[in-house]
């Protein structure tokens, strides 16, 4: 026989109810005859699937991600601010080498400022906390690790480049310490601490170092250590102490050879794209007798050929064919895809190059060596045409190479990629993409084109939803690691579709790996679509929470921009919700309200006659140690409180400004006036005629505005007839010619 009670069991599963022991299982009915209440839940059932296996939980936001030990640095960093216990020590050891081998070793990223200043922060603390039992705690691996972190930050803010310099030193005075103890560790780091030194804009430092520890024990001393204080020299632009460092190379038994004198013109021709320096140091070498190799005559000619200096190159390019590059394939295509670039630079036509490309291989089959052009001859030509913005050009580059049957290799299809975006062809560069993804090459996550092509898509209008979305996830399956342009382009995105949940994962996920000046980016976002007046109130309401909550560093002009566009548009409660925000905010100065803010503030609460939101600003005020209130201030509660049907109240600050320091100022005077104007319950004509009186006792000049007002309070006490014996004498007392506003 069939269990009833089975089937009830499965039938109240499905129903989403639950079991009650008080509750008899088999007829509801039998509960209401004994009084008893059902208890099961009393909402309708719900359309779960059987046994409830389709039920979506609420999506929840997803937590901020730190790079590993980043959260305990932050936490370190805050702590010392609002001077509050610090994160125990081991924590931060912890903390100290995780995010330097994270950010070394994982993934060999470079550090930016913030996180630099993050990392010598911590290192002071975990200095000056060591005990004689435990040391330092840091490994002479992690600051090695750290020191070339620091070489090869991009910075070149000369501010954050002596923080950048104090902690290397810092860190090798740490390794020095050990003496014998670090090992090889001490060398790496005296070599690392003269290259930062020298490419940090402290080359006579980085020299004076040099010369020292080679006097002492030379093999601890990487020679290439001379070149990179040389290109510190070059950097800086003082030529006069290159000169002084190659001689006293050539003291130390260093020859100023082709290596050198490559280094040099590497500076030149990768790094400042400096034409001039270029020639003179070429011409150095060459007045000193120095041969220069060929990777230097080949830097120096693609720099003619994309600066127009074909001229001046000309002498270079056939001396190297001539002497330098040998009668062997590899040469030989060397050779040839100078040639066509030199060509194209030149304007020959395509049709040009492609008989010059059949020249070259005619000429190989007659020396009996049968060299065939490959793909590496036409991306030079793709390149050259792509920097010039001739996107057709680079297309007939292409067709150039697919006529020959050379296949496209994925720098070909990367070209492709920039020349394409570069020109607004997004369906072409959005195909070349796809042709790179496709090939998976390894170098193409680090190349990140896709943060290009989310930021063009993301900015064309109208945006194509559907790529965008398919871009997204496949940045979530693939975990790819976004730049902050795209993240910016993402959350414009976000805001205008009302995804306020994919947003906030969005800045969770990339905001706080960021620097400061990358966060701007994103926040700049928000801001611009906070204060766009078409922007739905509701969704600015959302943008600013979303805003307060991920950016707490917002500074008080832009908060209080925000406060204001909410006056604009009639809702001050919110608007007085940003001011409260701001006024909660124990950081620094920057970000709590200032005395404009209040000024503002009231008068937005005035124009909405919102009484109880300035009530509230108001006895903020009066707890808030860091303002001090002055005229203005007290001209804003006056205008405030008589937009809010107070006036009393208003001329209760006027005779606080009559007895400040600082007095009344004109404004102050017809704001009062005004406020005697509509005074019915008070004093209003009493104060009209004591300011009036005090005018003429003082001899102070009475402005057509302030005449005008004091008519109008005498008016609003209902005295007509005075009021039209001082427009009738207005001309004559006052020289003023009534006009509309008398």
């Amino acid at each position: 026989m069939r269990s009833q009670l089975t089937r009830h069991v499965f039938r109240r599963i499905i129903y989403g109810t639950l079991h009650s022991e008080t509750v008899c299982w088999c007829n509801p009915r039998t509960n209401q005859r004994f009084g008893t209440r059902n208890r099961w839940p009393s909402s309708p059932p719900n359309s779960r699937a059987l046994f409830g296996f389709t039920y979506t939980p609420v999506r929840k936001e997803k937590p901020p991600e730190f790079d590993p030990g980043y959260k305990e640095l932050l936490d370190l960093g805050q702590a010392q601010a609002n001077h509050e216990r610090p994160p125990p020590r081991p924590s931060l050891l912890k903390a100290f080498s995780a995010f330097v081998i994270d950010r070394h070793v994982r993934q060999n990223l470079s550090m930016d400022d913030s996180q630099i200043g993050l990392l010598s922060r911590a290192f002071r603390y975990l200095r000056d906390t060591q005990t004689d039992e435990d040391g330092l705690g840091i490994s002479t691996d992690d600051m090695v690790n750290t020191m070339a972190l620091l070489k090869a930050s991009k910075s070149k803010e000369p501010e954050e480049l002596s923080n950048h310099i104090a902690l290397a030193k810092s860190l090798y005075e740490a390794i020095d310490r050990l003496g014998d103890m670090a090992g090889e560790d001490r060398d790496k780091a005296l070599n690392l601490l003269i290259t930062i030194l020298a490419l940090k804009r402290k080359p006579e430092e980085a020299r004076a170092l040099l010369e020292k520890h080679w006097a002492e024990d030379s093999s601890a001393i990487e020679p290439s250590q001379w070149k990179n204080v040389l290109v510190g020299f070059a950097v800086v632009g003082d030529q006069d102490e290159m000169v002084n460092t190659i001689e006293t190379m050539e003291r130390h038994g260093i020859p100023f050879d082709g290596l050198v004198h490559q280094a040099i013109i590497a500076n030149y021709t990768r790094t400042s794209n400096d034409v001039e320096m270029t020639k003179k140091w070429y011409d150095f070498g060459l007045a000193r007798g120095v041969e220069p190799t060929r990777r230097t005559d080949l830097g120096v000619l693609k720099l003619c050929i994309y600066n127009n200096e074909l001229e001046w190159g000309e002498p270079i390019m056939r001396s190297l064919l001539d002497k330098k590059l040998q009668k062997n394939p590899n040469d030989i295509k060397v050779s040839w895809k100078l040639i066509l670039q030199w060509a194209a630079a030149k304007g020959k036509r395509f049709e040009e190059v492609d008989r010059l490309l059949n020249v070259l291989v005619q000429k190989s089959q007659e020396d009996g060596l049968d060299i065939r052009p490959d793909i590496d001859m036409i991306n030079p030509l793709i390149r050259l045409a792509a920097s010039k913005n001739d996107a057709y050009a680079a297309e007939r580059y292409l067709a150039l190479g697919l006529k020959r049957g050379l296949r496209p290799d994925y720098k070909t299809t990367l070209l492709q990629f920039e020349y394409r975006i570069n020109s607004g062809d997004l369906d072409g560069a959005k195909a070349a993409y796809d042709e790179l993804k496709d090939k998976n090459y390894e170098v193409f996550d680090k190349l990140a084109p896709l943060d290009r092509l989310l930021v063009a898509l993301c900015n064309h209008k109208p945006i194509r939803h559907d790529v965008v979305t398919e871009l997204i996830d496949e940045i979530n399956e693939r975990n790819i690691r976004l730049g902050p342009d795209a993240v910016a382009a993402l959350a414009m995105v976000h805001l205008e579709r009302g995804e306020s949940l994919d947003l906030v994962d969005l800045i969770n996920t990339y905001a706080y790996r960021f620097s400061p000046k990358q966060r701007v980016l994103i926040r700049n976002v928000l801001v611009k679509y906070c204060l766009d007046p078409s922007v739905l109130i509701a969704k600015m309401w959302e943008a600013y929470k979303i805003l307060r909550r991920s950016f707490p560093e917002l500074d008080v002009d832009t908060r209080t921009q925000i406060m204001s566009g909410f006056f604009e548009r009639g809702r001050s409660d919110m608007a007085s919700h940003v001011f409260g925000h701001m006024r909660q905010l124990d950081m620094p100065n920057n970000i709590r309200p200032t005395r404009d803010t209040y000024v503002l503030c009231f008068e937005g609460l005035g124009k909405a006659a919102d009484h109880e939101s300035l009530q509230i600003v108001y006895n903020l005020l009066k707890v808030d140690g860091t303002v001090e209130p002055d005229t203005k201030l007290y001209n804003s509660l006056m205008l405030a409180y008589m937009g809010c049907g107070n006036p009393t109240k208003s001329l209760y600050f006027w005779d606080t400004i009559m007895h400040s320091r600082e007095g009344p100022t004109y404004n102050s005077i017809q704001i009062a006036l005004r406020a005697c104007e509509i005074d019915d319950e008070g004093d209003g004509e009493r104060q009209a005629r004591d300011i009036w009186s005090r005018l003429k006792r003082f001899e102070i000049r009475v402005t057509n505005e302030i005449y005008a007002a004091y008519v109008g309070a005498l008016a609003g006490q209902s005295l007509f007839d005075e009021g039209v014996e001082l427009i009738n004498k207005a001309e004559t007392d006052a020289d003023y010619t009534p006009d509309v506003l008398l």
